[in-house]
């Protein structure tokens, strides 16, 4: 080869090469401040004397209604899809690069607590959840389940001491110090569904906006116009906001009145628009195919750095592939919803609120664990 030549083939390959670090030395950079945004995300629940069984709470499953209280009915589902989950219990396949078995996840079941809370930018102290969704994953039919909590619901908090469920995260941070809250909520939770909850994540109203800016928006269908002459805003005003019924591209702004707006019907027609969101994001997550791969990373970990907290190990890319792998597998329109609405409460004296039916909360807790059927129906 004349030297002329080796000259050129020399540069090309320093050119290439030097591309390539440049490259891999962007993506170190990115996955490492990934990692930092990560690790200011996690928190370890406070190791605090609660009980260990998750018998239904006392508000719900041993109190008796005072003498003015009146039963609202039986537990319905919430709505309306139904569970295809492949007939022979196995799992929902796919595969991962290679051609090999995609990662499962090591649990047969796992809860997962969605918190949303509505600290305010000037906010010093811990303050309310005021959306509270359970969603349990089952690894094996590849059944999904979500069930919404009303926030004013009245319970007796493990730690001691009674009152609505949405203060229990407030409560635990104030009581027992930092992690304190995860705990408290989870067992809360726990006590008053009778199930475990394994994992938490909490975001604040500004983090779910920026999630959904980030994701470039989301589209969800509205089931029927809505109305709010008075929805109240960070500096303590209100405005007038209105949605019409109909498919709608939301931003994070939008999305959030849409899910915390509640004077146009109530909190359990709230936690129906949560849902709704909840989904939407799900949905546009799958659309833009981030469970499928890990660029940008850090763009959505930055953007969330300081609003989201969680115990889950985000740093264990084997568990985050599997729970990948696993949502890959789910169909949105095969999420089962439920939610402790109107029709499952009984109301209590004042100062106390309302409290779950003990028998309907027993027949929709079956319906959310699959031990019972579910039927159609709910607010």
């Amino acid at each position: 080869m004349p030297f002329s030549r080796r000259r050129l083939v020399l540069s090309a390959v320093i050119f290439v090469s030097l591309i390539v670090a440049a490259t891999m030395l962007r993506l170190a950079y990115e996955w490492r401040q990934a990692l930092d945004d990560i690790d200011s995300m996690i928190v370890t629940p406070a190791v605090i004397q609660l009980p260990t069984d998750t018998s239904l709470s006392a508000s719900a499953a041993s109190q008796t209604p005072p003498a003015s209280s009146q039963a609202s009915g039986d537990a319905q589902a919430q709505p309306e899809a139904a569970a295809n989950a492949p007939s022979d219990g196995s799992a929902p396949v796919s595969a991962a690069s290679g051609g090999e078995a995609a990662a499962s996840l090591s649990q047969e079941t796992l809860n997962i607590l969605l918190l949303g809370t509505d600290a305010r930018p000037t906010d010093t102290e811990p303050t309310r959840t005021d959306a509270i969704v359970l969603v349990r994953l089952e690894r094996d039919s590849g059944r999904v389940s979500m069930l919404s909590i009303p926030r004013d619901l009245w319970v007796t908090y493990p730690s001691g001491g009674e009152g609505r469920i949405n203060a229990a995260f407030a409560v635990g941070e104030k009581k027992y110090g930092p992690g304190g809250g995860a705990a408290l909520a989870k067992s809360t939770v726990g006590k008053l569904l009778g199930v475990e909850v394994d994992q938490f994540v909490l975001i604040n109203f500004q983090g779910f906006k920026t999630l959904i800016d980030q994701l470039g928006g989301i589209t969800v269908d509205v089931p029927e116009a809505i109305s709010d002459p008075a929805y109240p805003t960070d500096d303590f005003r209100t405005i007038s906001v209105s949605f019409a019924a109909g498919p709608q591209q939301m931003d994070g702004e939008h999305a959030l009145i849409y899910a915390r707006t509640r004077h146009a019907d109530s909190d359990f027609g709230r936690n129906q628009r949560q849902q709704l969101v909840l989904m939407a994001i799900f949905n546009r997550v799958r659309e833009r195919g981030l469970l499928q791969q890990l660029t940008s990373l850090d763009d959505y970990t930055g953007a969330l750095r300081g609003y989201v907290k969680t115990d889950l190990d985000l740093k264990d890319r084997g568990r985050m592939l599997a729970l990948a792998n696993f949502a890959r597998g789910i169909s949105p329109e095969d999420v089962l919803r439920y939610a402790i609405d109107s029709t499952t409460i009984v109301e209590l004296r004042p100062p106390a609120t309302f409290a779950a039916e003990p028998r309907s909360l027993k027949r929709i807790v079956a319906q959310f664990t699959g031990e019972a059927t579910s039927t159609a129906g709910g607010e």
